[in-house]
């Protein structure tokens, strides 16, 4: 729960009424997170302006929600799977 914290911009930015453009590593990392708190077999759609704000809102809500201990106490989500993507053109 480090990214909700270190990330929890986004959620000032949704509460302010609007959400700025997320790179898709984070847009993976938020739907990885809401997979194994909320719903496991929730699917975000990333082209969606509005889907990911709710499902940030919803998330957000949740994560605030939460006692300081259970916080602290959450179990750590396996994120090295989801890499940044790389740009460019591959090499020949």
């Amino acid at each position: 729960m480090d990214f909700m914290e270190a990330n929890i911009n986004n959620y000032h930015t949704i509460q302010n009424g609007y959400l700025r453009n997320l790179d898709i590593h984070l847009m993976n990392r938020y739907e990885a997170i809401y997979r194994s708190n909320l719903d496991a077999n929730f699917l975000l759609t990333k082209w969606c302006p509005a889907c990911v704000m709710d499902c940030l809102t919803r998330l957000y809500n949740h994560y605030i929600s939460l006692p300081q201990e259970e916080v602290q106490d959450l179990t750590k989500i396996d994120l090295t799977n989801i890499v940044k993507p790389k740009r460019g053109r591959p090499k020949r």
